[in-house]
């Protein structure tokens, strides 16, 4: 994956049916590493290990009721 502005972190990667996967911390599961998910992972370990943000207040995939749907938001 691409260097990130980001000090480095060291995940769990596994690979899987010829995926890479990495470990999500916060949701304590394996997820497919695509572009994304390498950033998002960069962040939160930033959050929580440099500024030390509490783990508690980070939410990545959050559920909102919007008029009485149900929206499902990725922070």
């Amino acid at each position: 994956m691409q260097k990130l502005n980001l000090p480095n972190y060291n995940f769990k990667l596994k690979n899987k049916e010829n995926k890479t996967l990495i470990f999500d911390n916060l949701r304590k599961k394996y997820l497919v590493l695509t572009p994304e998910e390498w950033v998002r992972q960069h962040y939160v370990s930033f959050l929580i290990e440099q500024k030390k943000y509490p783990i508690s207040l980070i939410a990545l995939e959050k559920q909102l009721i919007i008029n009485n749907r149900k929206k499902e938001q990725i922070f």
